[in-house]
């Protein structure tokens, strides 16, 4: 069931943003991103959906259905955060009217390494369900199955900085779940890397900032 925490976007705005979580998290992981938007003068979906209990595809036809009662004069963007971002990918295999841009926040744009590492693993197949095993980076078919973003979009990788990373069973830099490398997308129209972990990368308020910078402009701001 998807749920959403704020009223219908026509109260505020033309111009909505939707906020998709990402794998075995909830709307509340957005709430920053969720409050630094509306004092922009955006409106806000922050919708949930149980990342764990279907598919990719189950997400994406269950939020794909919330896009398509949308008012058809409202222009729409995307944020996601890791697995969101690919369920948005999966939707957009279906045209969306008055499509604005997207951010992508720590994307596994090729795969999870770590996913792939532990896949076989009998706890983790019971916590992050059949989307887990879709995200591992040795999926091929599946990730060449999804289009880039019809639109432009800019991705948010976590990092380091340093080619080594947070987690060193990953190769090159890393967010400790995700590689930078398996962040990027071809067609992107810019990319930042924000020092900060997976989880915590959603919580800085430079990630907030970029976001609502690539939301107006379509390019990130300059970093000291």
């Amino acid at each position: 069931m998807i749920t959403t925490d704020t009223d219908s976007p026509e109260r505020t705005s033309k111009q909505l943003v939707v906020l998709l979580h990402g794998l075995a998290s909830f709307p509340v992981s957005m709430a920053l991103l969720e409050r630094v938007l509306e004092k922009e003068g955006y409106a806000v979906r922050n919708l949930g959906y149980t990342s764990t209990r279907g598919s990719v595809n189950d997400a994406a036809a269950r939020v794909m259905q919330e896009v398509r009662d949308l008012s058809p004069d409202i222009t729409v963007h995307f944020v996601a955060h890791s697995m969101g971002n690919i369920v948005i990918r999966r939707m957009l295999n279906e045209a969306i009217p008055n499509l604005g841009r997207m951010v992508m926040i720590a994307p596994p744009n090729k795969g999870s390494l770590l996913a792939q590492q532990l896949k076989d693993l009998g706890v983790f197949r019971w916590i992050f369900g059949p989307a887990g095993q879709q995200l591992s980076s040795d999926n091929a078919s599946f990730f060449d199955s999804l289009p880039s973003p019809p639109c432009e979009f800019g991705i948010i990788a976590g990092g380091k900085g340093d080619g080594k990373g947070y987690n060193p069973f990953l190769p090159g830099d890393d967010d400790g779940t995700i590689t930078v490398e398996s962040t990027m997308l071809e067609g992107a129209s810019d990319f930042i890397l924000l020092k900060a972990t997976h989880t915590l990368i959603l919580f800085l308020k430079e990630t907030a900032e970029q976001t609502v910078c690539f939301l107006k402009y379509g390019r990130f701001k300059n970093q000291d």
